[in-house]
């Protein structure tokens, strides 16, 4: 970090009061320019620094994925762009990001700070703004603060002890608001995951956030000062305040005082999707292309076979009657070897019939057979990323061809032995026709093009970041920690009901012997994944079905805007494909709008709890009409989520 230097001479003092007085000249001409009044946004505006190589700035890009994914629609604008007046509408919901636009000028503070006391939404984080254009840190903190609610970085005070890394806790409702998945929120003082269906008291409880292998993470945040007047969503061991909604004037912000762009840009990129989608859902009120095909939650059951002794542990699934739901994602390791060569412990795929009768079975009913790593499972995974590439790759290989000779069909999935993935074997399988893979990174997200150290594979290969109960993701790490029957069953059936109830998808993985030390945690979940099948609101997916939606809905062009007279009447939303728009679907929030009115292409249209869902059914085109009710926000109580039991949809029809 910068420091703030020596006290400036005198010719800097006047430089500064001449900006001083310029930025308030701008400020009050900006405000005399547009009579406009502030409404509901149409999209949200990600605010960068002048100059930035837009399309080749791994910060921007990961912002548009996670929009993207989140199914909102961003645009990206420079300061400058923001400063002309009428080329940004005023109710755009501005985004300024943390890492990559710490420096900002007066102006810019400025005009930020008007269009939120006219009306504007705002999701302000981290050290966006911290710095001037000189580099220099304000010494009574951020100049932003204002519109945070609190004091912070408070450099002048502080040095740099104005950052530690404290344990996150989450305030009573942020769980659900945040929408965190089982097993990602654990009790601080015990550790042990929590469950809103083993809790009493949440509001008692102190909770903490976690993540696989190393239980509850620190994240570094800026000391604050001050009584935080909104609703508090995290906050740090001393209180400091670590993220909250409040109101600013006539507009609202969203404050998170994490570094969210730098933690998903190093495999940890839950909490950046999880406070965009809170803040474009549930305070900017924007449409959403939901990530879910039809917006119906999946689950997605991944098997690791990797050694002889899957062979009886699978039969004692079958007894359980495990293969009558599914589909699975079921990938091998298909050498003869598990820890080094020679030791006879693997499965020997292209020799072993009792193993091949299985893989046939699998591909018969519908699974996805993939491959587990590189032919010698622990040795393989130990090694992958030390050993020269050729001998990793030539492996991996080998592993590919005898699991796609087996199942006769194309290998299209992957997992890394041991979780050992380096970035370069991203690449490597997309070059070879796989389109997913599993991944014990960014814990707890749905599937992502996720990014290491800065970089990301191609787009249209996805990460299916495995579900973790706290510090454990293996039943095999779960019971030698003695994890209780009881406490697997219930994390189980909160993963299948939280898929539902937020309509989307996540990934819990096994290997078949692990299973057998929950038997009856496992047949619980299967008897409720059934009833969720049966009654529609949740389905199995595959990674690579997945993938192969995801990569569709990449496709979808679609904008949104509001055709005005004296007040804002109607808004327009219009989308577009190149093949097909069959299974994609948007929820509009019924607060905002009245009944879409399908004007172009054919779709189903349904009342869903507090949103309209609009699903194309076929055709290349849609346009939809929406009336708009409301010009003026109000926060949506953390109740807002979409309900977990569909509506039957109505079929509606427009004539091209």
């Amino acid at each position: 970090m910068s420091g703030l230097g020596p006290f400036a001479p005198k010719w800097r003092a006047a430089a500064m009061i001449i900006v001083v007085l310029g930025a308030a000249l701008l400020l009050r001409w900006f405000s005399m320019s547009s009579e406009t009044s502030v409404g509901l946004p149409t999209h949200l505006a990600l605010v960068v620094p002048d100059g930035l190589a837009q399309d080749d700035d791994v910060h921007v890009s990961a912002w548009r994925d996670a929009a993207s994914e989140t199914g909102f629609a961003l645009t990206v604008v420079t300061a400058s762009q923001l400063l002309q007046p009428g080329r940004v509408p005023l109710e755009a919901a501005l985004v300024l990001p943390d890492s990559f636009h710490r420096q900002m000028n007066a102006m810019l503070i400025a005009n930020v700070q008007d269009r939120v006391r006219r009306g504007a939404r705002l999701m302000l984080i981290y050290d966006a703004g911290l710095e001037s254009i000189d580099g220099t840190y304000s010494p009574a903190g951020s100049r932003l603060s204002e519109l945070a609610g609190v004091r912070y970085a408070l450099y002048g005070q502080q040095g740099v002890g104005m950052q530690s890394e404290p344990v996150v806790h989450l305030d009573p409702g942020a769980m659900e608001a945040l929408a965190l998945p089982p097993g990602k929120v654990v009790h601080h003082k015990s550790g042990q995951v929590y469950s809103s269906a083993r809790s009493s008291s949440p509001q008692a409880e102190e909770l903490s956030l976690a993540t696989y292998f190393y239980g509850r993470v620190r994240y570094p945040v800026f000391s604050t000062q001050g009584q935080f007047e909104g609703e508090r969503l995290m906050h740090g061991e001393d209180q400091e305040m670590v993220a909250g909604r409040h109101r600013v004037g006539l507009g609202e912000v969203l404050f998170v005082n994490l570094p969210l762009t730098f933690l998903k840009l190093r495999t940890d990129g839950l909490l950046l999707h999880s406070f965009l989608r809170y803040f474009a859902q549930d305070i900017a009120e924007l449409p959403q292309l939901a990530p879910m095909p039809k917006a119906q939650g999946a689950v997605i059951m991944n098997w690791h076979i990797d050694s002889g002794a899957a062979v009886p542990a699978l039969e004692a699934l079958d007894a359980m009657g495990a293969f009558e739901q599914g589909p699975y994602s079921t990938h091998l390791t298909a050498g003869p070897d598990v820890n080094v060569t020679g030791d006879g412990a693997g499965m020997d795929l292209p020799t072993n019939a009792t193993i091949r009768q299985w893989v046939r079975r699998f591909a018969a009913r519908g699974d996805e057979v993939g491959s587990h790593g590189g032919w010698i499972h622990n040795e393989f995974g130990r090694m992958v990323g030390t050993w020269p590439r050729e001998r990793s790759s030539q492996l991996m290989e080998m592993n590919i061809a005898a699991v796609g000779e087996a199942s006769g069909r194309p290998v299209r999935e992957y997992s890394a032995p041991v979780g050992n993935h380096p970035l370069w074997v991203t690449r490597w399988l997309s070059d070879r026709g796989i389109n997913s893979y599993y991944f014990t990174g960014d814990i707890g997200m749905p599937p992502t093009r996720s990014y290491q150290s800065e970089a990301r594979g191609p787009a249209n290969i996805w990460a299916f970041p495995v579900m973790s109960f706290g510090a454990f993701a293996a039943f095999e790490e779960a019971k030698a920690k003695g994890v209780p029957q009881a406490d697997v069953a219930q994390w189980l059936i909160d993963v299948a009901d939280f898929c539902a109830r937020q309509r989307t998808v996540r990934l819990v993985y096994a290997h078949p012997p692990g299973i057998l030390a929950y038997p009856d945690a496992f047949k619980a979940w299967l008897a409720h994944m059934s009833t969720r099948t049966r009654d529609g609101s949740l389905r199995w997916m595959t990674m690579a079905q997945y993938a192969d939606f995801a990569n569709r809905r990449q496709a979808v062009q679609w904008d949104i805007g509001m055709f005005t007279g004296a007040q804002p009447t109607l808004t327009r939303l219009q989308a577009r494909h190149t093949a097909n728009l069959a299974q994609m679907s948007w929820l509009l929030p019924a607060r905002r709008f009245g009944e879409p009115q399908v004007r172009q292409g054919e779709a189903e249209v349904a009342r869903d709890g507090n949103y309209w869902r609009v699903t194309a059914v076929q055709g290349r085109q849609l346009s939809l009409d929406l009336p708009t009710l409301s010009s003026t926000p109000t926060p949506l109580p953390h109740t807002s989520v979409p309900a977990a039991n569909p509506v039957p949809p109505a079929p509606s029809r427009a004539s091209p």
